[in-house]
């Protein structure tokens, strides 16, 4: 050290190589070492005793770094404050320096462990210093990708240091640094699990005490990334987090803390349907969720933020769903879906889904505020994920309410649903499909109108999705596209799905789904496609694929679903069709032990399906006598439609009656003998359109029968609001002539309602009541159709006497009324001409067409 004894040093304690590698003269520096090689670790004459390498990197210079580590300057030495190079960088935010010794990668210089052990001093300068470099260091160098430095830090220990620090004792806004560092790393399950290990989800709530924002802000952050795994939602649900998130949400910090409280709160309740029961009995903190929307309007991000937490509490919770509304969040909401921000308004309209998803008194009460209105004007002008979004959150508030649904799907219109079909979105195949369905159901269809709107094939062609609730949805559509109320055909539909090669992929599905429920659905809207068309039940058994027995088997199915299902198709196929009867019969039949169970069901779908399948396959059951099957099924039909609560039951019930008042003889008297008429009359004034339309078509079927067409004209008489009301569902099924007659006859002569108890004034002579009835005056069904099939046999050959027997009666009829109905006319078409127009009927009777079903043989 002789030489750097004699190095001359000036008043601040420095020699010329201090101020060599200060000022980055590396030419200089190396002079200065040959000269004098002691003079390379020379240390100053000041407090610090800096050699010229620590000198170099106090300054930053990177030239006079390198140089000094050339010339073999130690790398790890420290000053008399125990920093060595890393901690200088720190001090001095040297963030170049630092990823230069990263690259060097000296052993002798751990820059992360040294950086660590600077993050977890006592002094908040140090620690705020060492903060803000692994902050810089562990950024995003491009959005949604993590820095790789992020697996260095966790080797060396980081997350245990930054866990140590929110639990430390230095002020809490100089661990601000530290907290942005994990939020940089805390993607990794690796780094959330440390966190947990480390005590951190309880030290982090315990900040959401700090009076400092900032902090509250980061720790509510960190809690919000844990709370996406649900084991540590559990963990901060189990540590009172809920509780300690309201408290925030009370006090009066920034909307930019309540960002990330609010969406904590909807990260944990997005974890387990537990936690949301847990956020939802909290005292306070719904309402409390709903009033920042008030007193935050302008505020963005929050709003955007609170929608989306409305809409995580609220998922399949019926009683958040009703509790949100209850405290008045769907104006707010509904006013946000109007902004022209694209983020909130996707946001509200997903929160008005979730809202009104699966809860009929929640999507009540945002249709009464007309959300639906705003709905469907963004479904007509946006594109894209805002329009996916809004015909989910549309048919989300049309539930289970068939009369909705048709009114939603009648606002967004055939072509629309079609447009969805035909799009490139799934869920809008869904919807599209859906809604589409529900407009070609009902005694007010739109078949006719989706045929001519190109409809049909874009349905078929997604019967090859690989989404299995598509492909179900799709057939059921297509189901309804091919039969009316009362099991009225539309040839064209069920042509244009036999042209686009519908039938080829439904029995594909039949026989080599993996599904059993779509097995049997398209065993079922096969016998639709097929119901009354020849050709195509031609071209269905002409399928080597398609037999009758995969149904029957399906009869014998685990699922009650699959057997109910196969149920109907067995029925659908068999309807009016005595040579399909036998095929099914020849095939294995079905025996009435297989129905027993849905006729004896609580649910009332079941029942009402179960007696309509009876009924219509009553002759091929080979274990039941016919009379006695049908006699069972009419009696539960006709018991449904006095009993049942349930629209969608009374609509099915009336549908069934309707579909067989027009299949044998015996039929529609055993249903007029137990007071069918009375109850589907009442059912004509139903609020539900689908009911008043179902029960008006089966009125107008039974009223060819004299005995129904006295009742009904009896009831009209009573309530003329009833005549409307057939008039509105029948036009394309005309009423009866004779019925017509009778009406045209009141509307003449003006007689008052009828009192109970008086002599019937219309009765025609010859056509007296007399009918075997019980105790009570109602006929039994049973005695009526053993009354009008004197033999009654499961063996089909003998069926065509009875349908012979049957074609006669109604082409009799038929005959009598045509010429009453002219005779009428000839004597009163001046006088009743007025009052037929007030009525909206017929003015004559070739304006009446008699359903065309009802006049052929059932073959």
């Amino acid at each position: 050290m002789e030489g750097a004894e004699t190095e001359p040093f000036d008043h601040s304690g420095w020699a010329h190589i201090h101020h060599a590698a200060n000022k980055g003269f590396p030419k200089s520096i190396e002079r200065f070492v040959h000269a004098d090689q002691d003079s390379l670790e020379l240390e100053t004459r000041d407090e610090l005793h800096s050699t010229p390498f620590l000198i170099a990197v106090s300054s930053g210079n990177l030239d006079s770094i390198k140089c000094l580590l050339k010339l073999g300057a130690k790398i790890d030495v420290i000053n008399t404050q125990n920093h060595g190079a890393v901690e200088l960088c720190a001090i001095r935010q040297s963030i170049h320096l630092l990823e230069y010794f990263i690259d060097l990668n000296d052993a002798g210089l751990p820059v992360w462990k040294n950086l660590l052990r600077f993050l977890s001093s006592d002094s908040e300068e140090e620690a705020v210093s060492a903060g803000k470099c692994l902050q810089t260091l562990t950024q995003c160098k491009a959005e949604g990708e993590i820095n790789p430095n992020w697996e260095a830090v966790y080797n060396s220990g980081g997350v245990p240091v930054i866990v140590k620090v929110a639990k430390g004792n230095i002020a809490d806004d100089a661990k601000v640094p530290a907290f942005h560092t994990l939020l940089n790393i805390i993607e990794r399950s690796e780094v959330k699990e440390q966190i947990l290990s480390s005590g951190g989800i309880q030290a982090f709530i315990r900040l959401l005490k700090s009076p400092v924002s900032d902090t509250v802000q980061l720790a509510a952050q960190i809690l919000k990334e844990l709370a996406t795994v649900r084991d540590y939602a559990d963990q901060e649900v189990q540590n009172n987090i809920i509780p300690s998130l309201l408290n925030v949400m009370k006090a009066n910090m920034g909307p930019e803390v309540l960002v990330e409280i609010v969406d904590c709160l909807g990260n944990i309740a997005e974890a387990s349907s537990k936690h949301q029961n847990v956020i939802g009995s909290t005292h306070g903190l719904i309402p409390g969720l709903v009033n920042l929307y008030e007193a935050h309007q302008k505020d963005k991000a929050l709003l955007y933020s609170l929608n989306k937490a409305v809409g995580k509490i609220s998922r399949n919770d019926a009683s958040n769903q009703l509790s949100f509304v209850e405290h008045g969040v769907t104006p707010h909401v509904k006013k946000l879906m109007a902004t022209k921000n694209k983020d909130l308004q996707i946001s509200s309209v997903e929160a008005i889904h979730l809202l009104a998803d699966k809860n009929a008194q929640t999507q009540q009460a945002i249709l009464e505020v007309h959300a639906q209105d705003l709905l469907i004007h963004l479904l007509e002008k946006a594109q894209g994920q805002l329009q996916i979004k809004s015909a989910m959150a549309l048919w989300a508030l049309a539930g289970d309410d068939s009369d909705e649904q048709r009114n939603l799907a009648e606002k967004m219109k055939v072509g629309l649903l079609i447009e969805f079909v035909n799009s490139m979105s799934e869920d809008l195949h869904y919807i599209g499909s859906e809604g589409l369905g529900v407009l070609a159901q009902g005694p007010l269809s739109y078949q006719t109108e989706i045929a001519n709107a190109n409809g049909i094939h874009p349905l078929v062609r997604h019967l090859r999705s690989d989404k299995e609730y598509i492909v179900q949805s799709i057939i059921r559509t297509l189901r309804y596209m091919c039969v009316g109320v009362g099991y009225i055909p539309h040839p064209k539909n069920q042509n244009m799905i036999s042209h686009s090669r519908g039938i080829k992929f439904l029995i594909a599905l039949m026989v080599h789904s993996k599904d059993e429920i779509i097995q049997v659905e398209s065993a079922l809207t096969l016998g639709y496609v097929s119901l009354g068309n020849q050709e195509i039940l031609d071209e269905i058994n002409s399928n080597i694929d398609f037999s009758y027995v995969r149904i029957l088997k399906m009869m014998y199915a685990h699922d009650d679903q699959v057997r109910l299902l196969a149920g109907s198709a067995l029925a659908a196929f068999a309807y009016n069709n005595i040579s399909q009867q036998k095929e099914i019969a020849e095939q294995g039949g079905v025996r009435f032990n297989c129905f027993v169970p849905f006729l004896q069901s609580d649910d009332e779908y079941y029942r009402c399906n179960a007696a309509f399948q009876v009924v219509v396959l009553a002759r091929i059951i080979p274990d039941e006598e016919q009379a006695q099957s049908s006699a069972i099924g009419i009696k539960l039909l006709v018991d449904l439609l006095q009993d049942s609560q349930s629209n969608l039951i009374l609509a099915l019930a009336a549908d069934c009656i309707a579909r067989l008042a027009h299949t044998r003889a015996g039929v529609p008297n055993a249903i007029i003998s137990i007071s069918a008429i009375d109850f589907l009359s009442k059912l004509l004034l139903s609020p539900a359109e689908n009911v008043r339309g179902c029960a008006a078509i089966a009125l107008s079927y039974l009223a060819y029968n004299h005995a129904a067409e006295r009742q009904l004209l009896n009831k009209c008489r009573s309530d003329p609001i009833l005549m409307k009301f057939l008039l509105r569902y029948n036009k394309k099924n005309k009423l009866p002539p004779g019925f017509l007659d009778g009406w045209r006859h009141y509307k003449r002569i003006g007689l008052p309602p009828i009192e109970e108890g008086r002599i019937n004034l219309i009765a025609p002579k010859g056509r007296p009541e007399t009918k075997e009835s019980d105790s009570t005056g109602i006929v039994s069904p049973l005695s009526v159709i053993q009354s009008s099939n004197s033999q009654s046999n499961p063996v089909l050959e003998e069926g065509q006497e009875t349908v012979r027997s049957s074609q006669s009666s109604r082409l009799t009829h038929r005959s009598d009324s045509l010429s009453k109905s002219q005779l009428s006319m000839d004597r009163h078409s001046q006088q009743s001409q007025s009052s037929l127009l007030q009525a909206d009927i017929p003015m004559s009777p070739s304006e009446v067409n008699i359903p065309p079903s009802v006049a052929t043989t059932e073959a």
